[in-house]
């Protein structure tokens, strides 16, 4: 290769950064500080502070995007916990270390593309568009000249991990060790209750209102599914070759578009709820000088995520719905309510593990196959004891039994008469779906805007309770948060994308 052209090229990149950065200077929004003196290393120092300043520019504007977590000194890089538990596993000249590095450059990017998407509207969406594209490069040549450097791959083992969600020194402050047994009552108190609900027969369930089930579309057009069900059981063994084959070198399933859509499809809960008023009924999220649930158009949104369970890495389809608000007068009321259900998918293509929580991280379910079973060496002082209302359904679809106002999960049911419609009973509704990343740039007045503001919290879904269970040092304990932060117990830390949570809390039936 001719070095003087390569030089050149690399020069003229430099410059074209340099460019772009000053024109966002005379907008008022960044300013270049740095000027890179020999042309070997213009690239990586103009890089650096192109980062640097669009870092800057994000906070100044109240835009960070807190789905995945910045690596400190690396910010062409994010984490999640599933990632970050990969770090001291991996050889660096592996080609799982190239699909780690790999992983996390794509997380920065589309962190990158949302916030940069969520800034003011002075900035003009060409010169957001053209940030990205350097911001885009910037990251392909940083990751080809910094971490070729032993030190750097070193320095990056240390500094990849994702802060939990608790504050400890408000847990020092509230003094923990003396609350938290107190709160811990109250947790017993409310898991002897669902435990209750959940003995109580289906038909006897109290309905306030009227049953309405929302029925994701696959399952409401008849026969959508059916060359994956045999006798409403899913089709295993093509399930378990979709995500044998769609191992990528670190071990972790990555379907491809089209089959993630049939595993979604396929495993689709019923969501069956029982209406009172608006507040009881699935929407879309907007935004409006604010969040806004739109009940006129019930959507499903999606999420894939993975967790680790022994030497595999699992598959999990996250099923996530919105209601406007949970209404009544008590400390656990206010703007906004939901549920993530969850399922965890084995290697053999079945489901492993059912889990719910609501939206807040809040009221964390778990549905258990006869695959697994409580570990016995738990904890017992300063744990919470995961909630284990009823042995998970084995044929499909699910139906999840709502109640009214406090929209807990009272039943997990399988339809043996569900034709697509409904059974004799309840009234249906069809329900789109779309992907839970739209929430992190939601259209507006404005231009647009997160649904997730500073620690991924919702801003205006504030619950009174946060004045009584600060102690615990979780954040805004009953506020909507986004996916990648709920913390999920009270007593001891628990998080919801947890690498570990299976089998932390359960193991294989021998």
């Amino acid at each position: 290769m001719d070095n003087s052209n390569n030089s050149g090229r690399i020069m003229l990149s430099g410059v074209k950064i340099i460019l772009i950065a000053s024109f966002l200077f005379l907008t008022g929004c960044m300013a270049v500080r740095t000027k890179p003196t020999a042309p070997i290393d213009l690239a990586e120092t103009t890089c650096r502070a192109l980062y640097q300043e669009i870092d800057t520019v994000i906070d100044n504007a109240g835009v960070r995007d807190y789905g995945s977590s910045s690596v400190e000194g690396f910010p062409y890089l994010r984490t999640t916990r599933l990632l970050a538990s990969f770090s001291h596993e991996l050889n660096d000249e592996s080609l799982q270390w190239s699909a780690w590095i790999g992983h996390m450059a794509n997380l920065d990017a589309q962190a990158r593309a949302s916030e940069l998407r969520n800034l003011p509207s002075s900035v003009t969406e060409e010169r957001k568009e053209a940030l990205l594209q350097e911001l885009n490069s910037c990251r392909d040549r940083l990751i080809k000249t910094d971490l070729t450097k032993p030190k750097q791959r070193a320095r990056l083992r240390e500094r990849v991990h994702v802060p939990d969600d608790y504050v400890t020194w408000w847990q020092v402050v509230g003094l923990y060790p003396l609350t938290a047994p107190i709160v811990g009552v109250g947790i017993s108190r409310w898991h002897r209750k669902t435990h209750d609900v959940f003995a109580t027969p289906l038909a006897l369930l109290p309905v306030e209102g009227k049953l309405v089930r929302w029925v994701p579309l696959s399952l409401a057009i008849p026969n959508a599914t059916d060359a994956w069900l045999s006798d409403k059981s899913p089709n295993t063994h093509q399930i378990s070759e979709i995500l044998y084959r769609s191992l990528d070198p670190l071990g972790i399933p990555l379907p491809t578009a089209d089959e993630l859509n049939q595993l979604f499809d396929t495993f689709a809960p019923i969501w069956e709820v029982d209406v009172v008023d608006e507040n009881d009924r699935i929407g879309m999220m907007h935004w409006q000088n604010g969040p806004i649930v739109d009940t006129t158009r019930p959507i499903l949104y999606r999420r894939v995520s993975h967790t680790r369970f022994g030497n595999q890495v699992l598959l999990q389809l996250n099923y996530i719905v919105w209601f406007r608000a949970r209404p009544g007068n008590d400390i656990y009321a206010g703007l906004l309510d939901g549920i993530n259900w969850r399922v965890t998918l084995g290697s053999d293509g079945k489901p492993l593990l059912y889990d719910a929580i609501h939206n807040c991280g809040c009221y964390h379910k778990f549905f258990l196959s006869d695959q697994l079973r409580l570990r016995k060496d738990l904890p017992f002082l300063y744990f919470e004891s995961p909630l284990l209302p009823q042995p998970a359904p084995e044929q499909l679809p699910l139906v999840l039994r709502i109640a009214h106002q406090t929209h807990f999960i009272q039943r997990v049911y399988h339809d043996s008469v569900f034709n697509g419609q409904s059974s004799a009973g309840p009234a249906s509704q069809s329900m789109m779906w779309e992907d839970y990343d739209v929430l992190r740039s939601l259209p507006s007045d404005e231009g647009y805007h997160s649904l997730f503001s500073t620690y991924g919290l919702i801003t205006g879904t504030e619950r009174f309770e946060r004045f009584i269970l600060w102690p615990m040092g979780i954040r805004s304990p009953g506020g909507m948060r986004q996916w990648g932060r709920h913390a999920t117990a009270f007593n001891g830390r628990r998080h919801f994308d947890d690498a570990f949570l299976i089998e932390s809390l359960f193991e294989k039936v021998p």
